[in-house]
Order: structure tokens, then sequence, then C-alpha cells
């Protein structure tokens, strides 16, 4: 009788562990279980965490930025997504419900209801009242202290219908992978989806240059965020302005050199910061080659990266 037991036991924790598995698909191609996503090829630093049902985000998600820093956490509810975004160093930035509506012919994402708006330090700011995504007021602690909420709203709008339509567009290449015709169609659907954001983002920088904290608040990041996805001539036409609001402080330079990196590896040139690489056929992570290897630590240490191990 024990020993039955026991393989009960083991069969269940089997089940467990394959269950655990993360990022698989179902027969119909949709997310199923635990997903986890990486932004680079060592998979150290994480994108994405969160788990999913046919397709759909059940429980808590999990959101991190360009060095793996937790920036959002959603827990899905009753079609109610309680969401809370975060400061680089832990500190809640912003609390409040938001919801994602399939309509015919989009994903509706939206904020609604009192949203709590903090200060680096964990302090209560301001109180912001969304309809259906639409801010209809805003309620300042100190008087003194707006950030222009238009320019908040709009780049908040933009982030969040650019991460619908990738989530949706995403799911559709993957649930046609055998179905070429349908597989190319909502790749196309996808590069015009992801053009018209670049040309949102380029339109606010060509006419603004690129928005401060003190002028956007916690969406000043989000430009330098889609940028990231954009083609590499886009990357180039903006670096001038990213390196501006790095030295100000409104970009971290660590992440802005993964994505000067990325661009000179897309140009087959050599990387200037080191944190672009592969793996040889021994499986032994390689980076790509640098320029003035001598101080490419030098260089590391001067936008807060680690020195490179030999």
């Amino acid at each position: 009788m024990r020993s039955v037991i026991t393989l009960i036991v083991l069969l269940c924790n089997l089940g467990i562990m394959v269950a655990q598995a993360p990022n698989r698909l179902n027969k119909k191609g949709e997310r199923t279980g635990r997903w986890v996503t990486y932004m680079d090829d060592e998979e150290k630093i994480k994108s994405f965490e969160g788990k999913f049902r046919n397709g759909k985000a059940v429980g808590k998600a999990y959101f991190y930025d360009n060095e793996g820093i937790l920036g959002r956490r959603e827990i899905n509810r009753f079609k109610k997504l309680k969401t809370i975004f975060y400061y680089p160093n832990g500190v809640v930035r912003m609390r409040g419900c938001a919801r994602l509506e399939n309509l015919t012919d989009k994903i509706h994402y939206y904020f609604y209801g009192k949203w709590k708006n903090y200060d680096t330090s964990g302090v209560l700011i301001k109180y912001c009242f969304y309809k259906q995504g639409e801010l209809i007021k805003t309620i300042y602690k100190d008087k003194h202290n707006k950030t222009n909420d238009s320019l908040f709203e709009v780049l908040r709008l933009i982030d969040t219908e650019f991460a619908a339509d990738n989530r949706r567009l995403t799911d559709s290449i993957n649930a046609n992978l055998k179905n070429t015709t349908r597989y190319n169609y909502f790749k196309r659907a996808l590069t015009v989806h992801d053009s018209i954001t670049f040309m949102r983002i380029g339109s606010i920088m060509d006419r603004y240059g690129y928005p401060s904290t003190q002028i956007a608040g916690e969406a000043s990041g989000i430009p330098f965020y889609i940028l990231g996805f954009a083609p590499v001539s886009l990357k180039e036409k903006y670096l001038p302005q990213l390196k501006m609001a790095a030295d100000r402080g409104d970009i971290n330079w660590k992440s802005l050199a993964f994505f000067i990196d990325k661009i000179k590896v897309a140009k087959n040139e050599k990387q200037i910061y080191g944190t672009q690489g592969t793996y040889d056929k021994d499986y032994k992570f390689k980076l790509y080659p640098c320029e003035d290897p001598e101080n490419l630590n030098k260089r590391r240490a001067g936008v807060g990266l680690e020195p490179e191990s030999e």
C-alpha cells in the first residue's frame, strides 16, 4: 500500500513539473501555462512573466524594463486588471484598474476609475480619474506640482495600444504557423501597426524633443521603450536625442548602452559596450566584436555595467 501511495505522489509531482514547463502552445497555437520571455540571448534579463489559459492571461503578470527591473504588475480577475506601475527603485509609481476588451477590429486596453500616482519616495502626489481610457480629471495633492497631463495621457495611450496590438497579432501569428496565407497576413498587420506607433512617437520627438520626466512624469520612458522595437534607421535618427536625455537623467545610460550596441550589431559594426553576443557550438557565450577592446571595461564602468570577464 505504501509503495502505491509513493508511486501516486511521484506521478503527481511529475505532472506538476510538466505543467510548469514554460512557453508552451496548445493545439490551436495559443499560449498556455507559464510563460517567461527575456531581453537578452543569455536569458538573464526578463521582459515578461505570467500565465495563460488558451491564449488569455490569467492570474498575475509581470512586465520588466530593459535591465530586467520590474516595471508593471497586473492581476487578472473577472476582466479586471488590478495594475501597479513601479519606479526602478521598486517604489510604486501608480496603481489602479484597467480592462482589456476584445472588439471586432482590435483589442482595447484602457484605464478606468481612480488611479493613485506617487513620487519616487512613495508619497501620493495626485489622483487621476479615467472613463474607458479617457482622463476625466486630475486632483493634485500639491497644486504647484503639475506635469503635462495631456502629453502623459498621449504617451500612455500609445504604450497601451502598442502592447495590446502586439499581444493580439503575435497570438494570431503563433496560431497560424501552418497556414502560410494567414501567417503572412498577420505578420504584415503587425508591421503596419508597429509603423504607425513609431510614426506617432516620432512626431512627438520631432516637435518637442525627448519628453523629460519633469514634463511627462512617469510616461517619460515610453518613447525609449518603443524605439527599442523600431528599425535601425529610426533608432539612429533619434539616438542624439536619447543621449541628451540620458545625460540629464531621463534615460538610464546602462539601458542606452544596450540600445546602442544593438544598432552597431545590426549594421555589422563593432559594438561599443560589449552587451551583445551569441553561443558557439560548445554552448559558450561569446561577445560580438567590440571596438577598442583594451578599454572596454572602462567604457562599461562609465555607464554602470559590470566588467566583462575574460
